[in-house]
């Protein structure tokens, strides 16, 4: 018998383990909460070039943009539409059972 193993019989064993649905979604969410610009970007198969395009600046801004650790929100709007997307900024509270609130906020105006 063979030394390796299929994906998929690794995973099925690994979502037959109790909890690891919950562990694998807990994970994934994490993940995408921490995915940067650039990942985003290519997730969608969008080049730099294809992106500043559709923004009218060019493939270098976008690289800085990409590589910025301090943007303005407005910045950040542009380039999220520019994807296809909208912008959302959530505040997360986390108390001290564990609890944890999520709250959408509105930072200017933004109508579309």
């Amino acid at each position: 018998m063979s030394a390796a193993k299929s994906y998929s019989d690794l995973h099925d064993k690994v979502v037959a383990r109790p909890g690891a649905t919950e562990r694998l979604a807990a994970l994934r969410e994490e993940t995408l909460a921490e995915i940067g610009l650039h990942e985003l970007r290519r997730m969608l198969d969008r080049s730099q070039t294809e992106l500043a395009g559709t923004l009218g600046i060019s493939q270098s801004a976008i690289s800085q943009l990409e590589r910025g650790e301090d943007l303005k929100l407005s910045t950040l709007r542009n380039y999220v539409r520019g994807l296809g997307a909208h912008l959302e900024i959530v505040a997360v509270f986390d108390d001290d059972e564990g609890e944890v609130t999520a709250i959408p906020i509105q930072v200017g105006a933004d109508n579309g």
